[in-house]
This record gives C-alpha cells, sequence and structure tokens, in this order.
C-alpha cells in the first residue's frame, strides 16, 4: 500500500504554492488541561446531512472530554424540539435554535438559486437575532462554523464581537463550484474572504484541502472523516429486514445509500442495473435514502422492466445504516463529487465491497482492488462489469472485506476529536497570547 493512501488524522497546509501540503502535525491536543467553551453555529440531528452527523458525534465527545460546548442549529416545524435525538442523549451539550424554511441538505454553493438565496437571506436574519446575544452570555473562547455556507455569515459576526472562529468545509461540490468561478464575482470574493479571515479552515478531506490551498488561502488544516468501527462492524443480516424487502434465498444485495441528489448520480445506478442484471437477475437493488431523484429513480427502473429488482427504502436513523450496509454484497456509490462520505467509511467498516467512482474523495479511502473498488465515473458499462465482478468472486469479497474493515479502523473516531481538541486549542491559546 502507498503512502499515499495512509491518510493522517490531522494534515495541514500554509502559505503559497511554494509550502508543502503532505506535512502532518500531530492530533494530541497541544493545550493539555485547557477546557475550552465553543459556540457552534451549524447543522446537527436531526438534520438529515452527513454534516450533521458528523459533527454531532465530534461535540458529543468534546463535551464529554470537559469542554463547554453551546450550540446554534437550525430547526424548521417539521421537527418537534421533543424530538431531537442529541439533545436527549447528550443533555451537558446546550442547544439553541433559530428557524429556517426548510432543511437545506444540498451540498452545492449554487449562488444564483433563488430557494437557497432565501435560504441564506432568512439564516442570516436569525443568526444576527441569535449570535450576539449568546457571544455575551456564552463568552466563547472560539465560534465554529460546521459548514461552509456559513462564511456567509458566521466571520462578520465573529469580526464585530472580536472572537476567533474556525470554518469546517464538508462539500466538495461547494468546493468544485467555487475553483470552477461559477458564482459571480462579487459572491466569490465575499465567501473567500470569509475563508481568508478564520483563524483556521478545517475540512474533512485532504484533497478539499490542497484545492482550497490553491485558491490561496492559508491556515488550512484537514481532519478527515471518521467512522467508529465498535458500531459500524460486521454483523449477521437481520432476518427481519430481508423479509420486510422481500429477499429471498439467493438474491444478492447492491445497496447505495445517499440524498439521492444529482451530485450523487442515483441514476446511475438504474442504467447500470439495466446492465448487470442481464447478466446476473439475482441481483437485487436496496437504495436507502430520499431526495429530489426518487421518483425518476423509481421511474426509470419501471420503463426497463426492472422495478421488481428495486427496493426503495426511503430515509432512515443514521443507525440503522448499518442494517442496510450489512444486507450489501455491493455497496455502489457512483457520485460525481463527495468531501469524504460517510457511507465510504461505514462500508469499510462493516467489511463490505465499496464500488466507487474514480474522484479524489474516494482515492482517500479506496485502494482500487485491494480496499475496495474503483470504476469510470459517469461510466455506467464500467460500473455494472465492475459490480458483476466483484458478485462473482466471493473469495475477493471476503479479502477486500477484511482489508476494508482494518483500513476503516485506522481511521479512528478518538483521533479525529483529538484533532478538533488540538484545533480549537490552538486557536483559543493564540487569542489569549495576543
Amino acid at each position: 500500500m502507498s503512502p499515499r493512501h495512509v491518510v493522517p488524522a490531522v494534515l495541514e497546509t500554509r502559505g503559497g504554492p511554494a509550502s508543502r501540503p503532505g506535512r502532518t502535525r500531530s492530533a494530541t491536543p497541544h493545550g493539555a488541561g485547557l477546557r475550552l467553551t465553543i459556540l457552534y453555529v451549524g447543522r446537527l440531528p436531526p438534520h438529515p446531512g452527513g454534516d450533521a452527523i458528523v459533527t454531532g458525534s465530534y461535540l458529543a465527545s468534546l463535551v464529554a472530554r470537559g469542554h463547554r460546548v453551546c450550540a446554534l442549529v437550525p430547526t424548521t416545524s417539521e421537527i418537534p424540539v421533543s424530538a431531537d435525538p442529541l439533545a436527549q442523549a447528550h443533555p451537558r451539550l446546550r442547544l439553541e435554535r433559530y428557524p429556517v424554511p426548510f432543511w437545506f441538505t444540498a451540498r452545492e454553493m449554487v449562488l444564483l438559486d433563488r430557494d437557497y438565496r432565501e435560504y441564506t437571506q432568512v439564516e442570516g436574519r436569525g443568526l444576527a437575532a441569535k449570535v450576539p446575544g449568546l457571544l455575551r452570555e456564552v463568552r466563547p473562547d472560539l465560534i465554529v462554523a460546521g459548514h461552509e455556507h456559513l462564511g456567509w455569515h458566521v466571520p462578520a459576526l465573529a469580526r464585530t464581537a472580536g472572537v476567533p472562529y474556525a470554518l469546517v468545509v464538508h462539500g466538495g461540490t461547494t468546493i468544485q463550484a467555487l475553483t470552477e468561478s461559477r458564482a459571480t464575482t462579487s459572491d466569490l470574493r465575499r465567501l473567500i474572504e470569509g475563508f481568508e479571515n478564520a483563524g483556521l479552515v478545517i475540512t474533512v478531506a485532504c484533497h478539499l484541502a490542497e484545492r482550497l490551498q490553491q485558491l490561496g488561502l492559508r491556515h488550512v488544516r484537514a481532519i478527515p472523516n471518521a467512522v467508529d468501527p465498535r458500531l459500524f462492524s460486521p454483523q449477521p443480516q437481520k432476518s427481519a429486514i430481508r423479509q420486510q424487502l422481500g429477499l429471498r434465498p439467493g438474491d444478492v444485495g447492491v445497496v447505495h445509500v445517499s440524498n439521492l441528489r444529482a451530485v450523487k448520480r442515483p441514476l446511475d445506478v438504474v442504467e447500470s442495473a439495466v446492465l448487470a442484471l442481464r447478466e446476473n437477475p439475482r441481483l437485487v437493488y436496496v437504495i436507502v435514502g430520499d431526495g429530489p431523484n426518487r421518483a425518476a429513480m423509481e421511474q426509470a427502473a419501471r420503463s426497463h422492466g426492472i422495478a421488481h429488482r428495486f427496493r426503495f427504502v426511503g430515509w432512515v436513523e443514521h443507525v440503522r445504516v448499518l442494517d442496510f450496509l450489512n444486507l450489501a454484497d455491493v455497496v455502489v456509490m457512483p457520485s460525481e463529487h463527495e468531501g469524504l462520505s460517510l457511507v465510504y467509511l461505514e462500508s469499510q467498516a462493516c467489511g463490505r465491497v465499496l464500488v466507487a467512482s474514480d474522484i479524489s474523495a474516494a482515492r482517500e479511502v479506496v485502494v482500487d482492488g485491494v480496499t475496495g473498488v474503483l470504476f469510470r465515473k459517469g461510466d455506467i458499462v464500467h460500473l455494472a462489469e465492475q459490480t458483476l465482478r466483484v458478485v462473482a468472486d466471493p473469495a475477493l469479497r471476503r479479502a477486500i472485506g477484511l482489508r476494508a474493515r482494518r483500513m476503516a479502523a485506522m481511521r479512528s473516531l478518538d483521533a479525529a476529536v483529538a484533532g478538533y481538541e488540538a484545533a480549537f486549542t490552538e486557536i483559543a491559546r493564540s487569542r489569549r497570547l495576543a
């Protein structure tokens, strides 16, 4: 295995083109014993986005380590406060809320999109009404903006209060939009300025850090997403779920988990299934998740006469994703872009074979043929071929599954939390020494 694929828990890049992006930093907190007060602004469960799930686990761990965290999170009228699972599980994590019109789950920064602009305007007003009072009350050491789209709002609020802030970048599609300059000039400049003024920009994948550095940003650190291998692990298939899905003995599970947005290329799953089922009619495609392309997937499956080989599960609680991954002989992820998908890591932690499009995010966790399988992005024929190759070779599946499980265990959740703790401690300490 080449060193390229053994990703450190923390990677920091500084400076311009002459800097060395491969320099690593220890994930051990520099300020051992320093207890922080953090104001987190961003999304947490029950928001269905992957960034909310990731951040919920990190913040809960920071609270368990003795840090004080106040989280200001969006909420909609669809989700009653009493249904907030994080508040119930972690009562020491203080939660404050501001209203938004709907759950914003897109990773894209489609800056000219009307719905997106309206959402950001509503969100900006909600944050402006809540953040100043919380800053006076909580007196945080730093503010953490939990998603890149908050670069519109948090920098100005933090600057006015004189409080340093960190910005966490999750979305591969967001960075793609920025680097391709699909935003207007003024929009792009404003967002990049918010990034530049952060005490630290944290990315959830190394390839995101490298691309931000190419934009000229300094003080960028990668703390790659992690998985808890104690939660996500190889387990026997649940007979109740097999019965619920109508799976028969001999059926072969091909699982896809996503929000079914265009960036996930979910229709490629259906189109590749048309080809794969001609060779192996035992395949059953289990689609976990919901989103704007679900109806199109269902219609495509019907029009191709393969609807009886598809099962659309819809949204499930994150903890239940484990059960569906363990149904899989293959997990297919044909994404156009990713930051660092949790499904990649969770599939590997469950010892399943991940068949993923050959993109930067997948290459951070997949050594082709060793810890997973890659196919040419957008190539439906190649996706079908790779799916069939893996399905036809149980020995290959076992070997890849074992190595994938070991790779996932290297991406320790504890190490990632320590990386965040170290980063936040450095920001707070620099403020105190200023």
